[in-house]
């Protein structure tokens, strides 16, 4: 009766039909014109980046890249070039939508733009100034032609210059046709400057750079590197542990206090001081399918605290905590992903087990095993036998060189051994 009444008013047929009429609309546009309607979709949550990342994967997922922003081809908005969809330069940090506005204005009046120095000098006298230059160097929109972004940071300024220069002795020239001025026989002109053969950025840096300007990774992904090592300690995708927290029925698979293992590159970092003096980090994750916000304390950050810096790839082991329904992490330890590569280091993956003795579980060498293993988790299998008792115990790990070392100072060459399984 309760729920009748309920649904009399706050959820009515009009109500379900509008909602309806709605759905079928979306998924019409989503199934037949995909490209068109994920541009829309994208260009509608243009300022809050976590929605971009969100519907860029979905991109992903449904086949269509999305495009880093390019001078000859990027609207404001998002919009479909070819079978994919191109970055809209209004969500590039530094460029305004009055030289947005220009830019296209210049395309339609005189056609595309050939090489970075005419760009410059086309577009000079309105609103192009270093800064919006700089952004859009850093976020590709010039890669199309064909030269490098660390050629064009390098040489932007001089040509900025020599455009100016170029420019302000053209109008000098003018004026002392009408014997207005005075100076020079004839205008100068800017002297085309050679681009330094210099070799590219590194694709880790070029990502940064995107980053840094759009809040995205255009032309890759930092963690696509690491795939396979995510994969191999058990790192759950961020994304997941996300949707279950927005799901219909909360939390089923990550709920409060488990513990958990997460991969990703490190996006911002505060610090503050805690009431008794020690410190604390509010950390965001992210690693291509969401971005999480992870809390580490003085004892984490005594261990991991080196590896908190922004745009660096680690894995993270703490417990879930829920806070507004939002899901953090509470950080345990903080490893650099770098630690897991397969070379050097890793043994041989997933078809390996670890075999340790151990004369009981009261030895005190357990305890110190239990802290180790913590900076080393994955799903490779560990053995503890037990030779007092002779039981066996078996754990997960991930057999790493610095692991099988560290187990063997503890308990002697002789008590550790790596075995085909």
């Amino acid at each position: 009766d309760e729920i009748l009444d309920f649904a009399n008013y706050a959820f009515n047929k009009a109500h379900a039909v509008a909602y309806a009429v709605i759905s079928y609309q979306t998924a019409y546009l989503k199934c037949h014109y995909p490209r068109e309607y994920m541009a829309a979709l994208l260009s509608s949550v243009l300022y809050y980046p976590e929605k971009v990342a969100e519907y860029t994967e979905e991109c992903r997922q449904m086949g269509i890249k999305l495009l880093p922003p390019d001078v000859n081809e990027s609207d404001d908005t998002f919009a479909v070039s070819g079978e994919n969809i191109r970055y809209g330069l209004v969500a590039v940090k530094n460029i305004g939508r009055g030289f947005i506005r220009d830019l296209m204005a210049e395309r339609r009046k005189s056609g595309p733009f050939h090489d970075f120095e005419e760009f410059c000098r086309r577009m000079y006298g309105g609103d192009l100034n270093r800064r919006a230059l700089e952004s859009l160097i850093k976020c590709g929109g010039f890669d199309s032609f064909d030269v490098s972004r660390r050629q064009l940071m390098m040489v932007s300024g001089a040509i900025l210059d020599s455009v100016a220069d170029a420019m302000r002795k053209n109008v000098e020239g003018q004026l002392d046709l009408f014997g207005l001025g005075g100076g020079d026989d004839a205008p100068a002109r800017g002297q085309k400057i050679e681009l330094p053969d210099v070799p590219e950025y590194t694709p880790g840096e070029r990502m940064a750079m995107e980053h840094e300007v759009t809040g995205l990774y255009l032309s890759g992904h930092p963690m696509d590197a690491y795939t396979g090592a995510a994969r191999r300690i058990g790192a759950v995708a961020i994304g997941k542990i996300l949707s279950d927290y927005t799901g219909e029925k909360g939390p089923v698979e990550f709920l409060e206090g488990q513990l958990a293992t997460i991969a990703g590159v490190i996006s911002a970092v505060k610090t503050k001081t805690t009431r008794n003096n020690s410190l604390m980090a509010y950390i965001t994750l992210e690693d291509g399918t969401g971005s999480m916000e992870l809390l580490a304390f003085q004892r984490a950050l005594d261990t991991g605290g080196i590896y908190v810096k922004e745009n660096l790839p680690v894995f993270i082991t703490g417990k879930i905590s829920a806070r507004d329904d939002q899901p953090q992490i509470l950080v345990d330890t903080i490893r650099p992903l770098s630690d897991m590569d397969p070379m050097p280091g890793e043994i041989v993956p997933e078809e390996k087990t670890l075999h340790i003795k151990v004369p009981d579980q009261e030895d005190p060498a357990i305890e110190r095993i239990k802290l180790i293993l913590l900076m080393f988790p994955g799903k490779e299998e560990m053995v503890v036998h037990y030779t007092g008792t002779k039981k066996r115990q078996r754990l997960r790990c991930i057999i790493h060189e610095a692991l099988v070392g560290e187990l063997r100072e503890i308990l002697g060459a002789e008590n550790v051994a790596v075995t085909d399984k």
